[in-house]
């Protein structure tokens, strides 16, 4: 089995994926074309490396492309073939294509495996499809730079980090521009980001937004 472009950056990933497990609250993994773990945080962090025997979902993603959103996991057709059908630990799964050049070369899945998670989830549903294509985009990007230019993991870490940083701020202030006074979309933008006003007023200086 060749190794695959994903897992030759995994640590560029795995840093992206805990980066936006932060920001969203949201358990994150990655898994490249071979459907080989390469990042995780949270229950995941402790299998990557390993190879997913129960990526049924995973699968139907790579192959059309298109993300899919999984309501109740374990009571979906696509996971009728897994051994954890309706055991399933997992409460809700958001998944998108990695597609570089056309091909899918992976899948970044947002997780939540308590009522918490789930309820915050659903309640930024919206926001969460619209963060999640943006993170796939920024991973690929990245992957194509690095496939073009061959720059060192250091400098890509750097430069991955700081997109995913400034995107998810921009992200965060767009979805708050309905509200009329300024106070109230900060208020917002930071529990969004679930971060601090303070921290938010900082970040905003520090990307000139």
């Amino acid at each position: 089995m060749e190794k695959s472009l994903l897992l030759t950056i995994q640590p560029i990933v795995q840093k992206t994926a805990q980066a936006i497990a932060h920001i969203i609250g949201l358990d994150v993994e990655v898994a490249d074309c071979n459907f080989i773990r390469v990042a995780g945080t949270g229950k995941y962090n402790t299998q990557i490396g390993e190879l997913m025997n129960a990526g049924f979902v995973y699968q139907h993603v790579m192959k059309t492309q298109k993300m899919i959103l999984i309501e109740h996991p374990g009571f979906n057709v696509l996971c009728e073939p897994c051994p954890n059908y309706r055991h399933c630990s997992e409460q809700t799964e958001l998944a998108a294509p990695l597609v570089l050049y056309g091909q899918s070369v992976g899948v970044i899945g947002l997780v939540s495996f308590t009522s918490e998670q789930s309820e915050y989830f659903f309640k930024n549903k919206d926001w969460m499809i619209q963060f999640l294509t943006k993170m796939a985009e920024l991973i690929v990007n990245n992957l194509e730079d690095m496939d073009k230019k061959n720059n060192s993991e250091e400098v890509n870490s750097t430069l991955n980090l700081a997109i995913l940083e400034k995107e998810t701020i921009q992200k965060a202030l767009q979805e708050v521009q309905h509200e009329v006074r300024k106070t109230d979309r900060t208020d917002k933008a930071a529990s969004l980001l679930g971060i601090s006003r303070a921290t938010l007023y900082r970040k905003i200086r520090e990307y000139k937004l």
